[in-house]
């Protein structure tokens, strides 16, 4: 009897966090647009230490600390001395939130991709590899925050790296 019940209630609690068109549409309303990568925003780079302004995950490896700029890259760090960490460079990686350090290699989602980085001079990551579709990319078919108009995503337009928030005028979707 108890599995009976529980697969209904698991494709209802499924169902209220997909997105939904919505039957009242507001005219006018502060919501989210996709922000779509051109070629150029897809490529990997290391690039001069820049400010941390949305912190994501924090990964130690042994003196150092990369810490992701979520939806951006990653921020290098040597943190040989605590008191006074030092900013060494930032890879540009899009649609980053997650990544792991083994043997002078960083793992980092890219998009639908998985890259491989050699991080050997921490003051100068370099690019190896990419395995392509190494990830199921549909989690940025939508904003992450839920209770929010967005514009529906337009694959044509090509792929999403990031959510700004935006004046939207007649939102079609909702989350």
């Amino acid at each position: 009897m108890k599995k009976a019940l529980f697969l209904p209630l698991l494709l209802f609690a499924f169902l209220l966090g997909a997105c939904e068109p919505t039957d009242e549409q507001p005219e006018e309303v502060m919501g989210l647009r996709p922000v779509y990568g051109s070629a150029e925003d897809l490529e990997v780079h290391f690039l001069p230490a820049q400010e941390i302004c949305q912190p994501g995950k924090i990964y130690r490896y042994g003196q150092y600390l990369l810490v992701n700029e979520l939806h951006e890259g990653i921020h290098m760090i040597d943190n040989t001395d605590p008191a006074a960490p030092q900013l060494l460079g930032f890879v540009k990686i899009a649609g980053n939130v997650d990544m792991a350090v083994k043997d002078n290699f960083i793992y980092a989602d890219h998009l639908s991709s998985m890259v491989v980085l050699d991080m050997s001079n921490p003051a100068k990551v370099r690019f190896v590899k990419a395995v392509e579709k190494a990830f199921d990319y549909g989690h940025n078919r939508y904003p992450s925050q839920t209770g929010v108009y967005f514009e529906c995503v337009d694959p044509s337009k090509g792929p999403v790296i990031g959510w700004a928030e935006a004046l939207l005028q007649n939102p079609q979707c909702f989350r």
